[in-house]
């Protein structure tokens, strides 16, 4: 089901007692978060389900981050997928909060874009390195030194 460009989907049958199931997939477009940028859209697949008073999301976002690393500058472009796995009370009390865990639910609307936004940022690393054993750059000449070019010697690179 595509909604469009608002990515918002109705729920309203789900939440009126149907025991049907919702698939959603999206190309969801995220703004930069901290540094990182997301070269392309979203793609977000979820299937959708009520279960009383819960609504219960499963499914995968996947999507392209690039930025900087944080200990040699480089850039980092890389594939980030997240496996999608919430519960969100239904009842009109639980959506008045706009920081509560129900703020991607607006009466019978589920803001896609606004839970892949959320689930995205929540993932992205705090510190985005470029590879798990990057050697950062080295503190006397600013060289990469990933790639090999310090002239300082191990002595010198480590006395700051």
């Amino acid at each position: 089901m595509f909604m469009g460009s608002s990515h918002k989907v109705d729920i309203g049958g789900l939440l009126a007692g149907g025991r049907q199931r919702l698939s959603v997939d999206q190309d969801v477009a995220l703004e930069p978060f901290e540094g990182v940028q997301f070269s392309e859209p979203a793609h977000v697949h979820l299937d959708v389900h009520a279960t009383g008073e819960m609504l219960e999301i499963a499914g995968t976002v996947d999507v392209r981050i690039h930025g900087e690393c944080d200990r040699c500058l480089g850039e980092v472009d890389r594939a980030m997928h997240i496996d999608v796995d919430e519960r969100f009370p239904v009842d009109g009390e639980a959506q008045a909060d706009p920081f509560g865990e129900s703020n991607v639910l607006t009466g019978d609307r589920l803001d896609v874009n606004d839970l892949a936004t959320q689930l995205v940022c929540s993932a992205v690393p705090l510190g985005l390195l470029c590879a798990p054993d990057c050697k950062g750059i080295c503190p006397n000449c600013g060289e990469n030194k990933n790639t090999g070019a310090c002239k300082c010697g191990p002595e010198r690179a480590t006395e700051n």
